[in-house]
């Protein structure tokens, strides 16, 4: 499977036949970049755009969380990501404008979706971008300036958990299937053992020193209209920080959806 591919949405092209298309393109890529909506559409049909196509492409999940009431479930379909000035900037990786370090955004839902999906609504002013790691690259730099710690990770159980969810998987498995991946160091269980943290704060550091900013590391750019998909085991991304004065000045919307059997 590729790492990253490009897929046009053109003017008058049906929503089935572009939904079809992102299917294929999920069956031979982790990471799938939508462009051309904007052309083809005003801006206030976008979201209705992107909720149907969706809901074509995959059996949908209603992930959104309330911050202000601890993260719990809201039943909502799409997740805000967006700069709110109100919130401190280091409450909430999804309100502020700082840099998002590299995770998978399921790493404690035990009932997880497979394909994350955002498009944007307002570009940042500068910077913004949405970085991400192919899981096989990951693996080979681990190997390659760890072994250790690779061979800690990879296979060894994690719980994490957020509100009232929790799962464990390895941070790192081989899989018949290949490398699946589940990180997020801010959503290791408080309760997880010493030695589990300090396996998370080892990678973590990892991360920052050998792959953040690096080559393995690939940055999209959404502009307004743009949208991307990606499986979420099979990639660590994360957000590059960016300019923002008001409310609003980044605004994107998420969520998640589970493909056929035959995808």
């Amino acid at each position: 499977m590729s790492f990253i591919t490009t897929l046009s949405i053109l003017p008058g092209q049906a929503v089935a036949d572009v939904a079809a298309a992102l299917r294929a393109a999920l069956g031979a890529a982790k990471v799938v970049h939508l462009r051309g909506l904007a052309a083809a559409y005003p801006t206030a049909e976008w979201p209705a755009y992107y909720d149907q196509l969706t809901e074509e492409t995959g059996q949908c999940l209603h992930l959104d969380e309330n911050f202000a009431q601890g993260n719990r479930r809201t039943g909502q379909k799409w997740i805000e990501v967006r700069y709110d000035a109100a919130i401190p900037d280091d409450a909430a990786y999804r309100f502020s404008k700082n840099a998002q370090p590299l995770h998978t955004d399921e790493s404690y839902l035990s009932d997880p979706a497979e394909v994350m999906f955002m498009h944007c609504l307002v570009q940042a002013p500068a910077g913004g971008e949405t970085t991400f790691v192919d899981a096989d690259v990951l693996w080979q730099q681990v190997q390659q300036h760890a072994p250790g710690l690779a061979a800690r990770l990879l296979n060894r159980p994690v719980r994490f958990a957020k509100a009232d969810d929790a799962r464990t998987l390895p941070i790192i498995a081989q899989t018949p299937a290949g490398l699946r991946l589940n990180w997020n160091y801010h959503c290791v269980d408080p309760a997880e053992t010493a030695e589990n943290h300090a396996l998370a704060q080892e990678f973590r550091q990892f991360l920052l020193d050998h792959i953040a900013g690096t080559h393995a590391e690939v940055a999209i750019q959404l502009a307004p209209g743009e949208a991307v998909a990606w499986w979420d085991d099979q990639v660590l991304h994360g957000r590059r920080a960016f300019r923002a004065v008001a409310t609003n000045d980044r605004f994107l919307l998420k969520s998640g959806f589970r493909l056929p059997a035959d995808v």
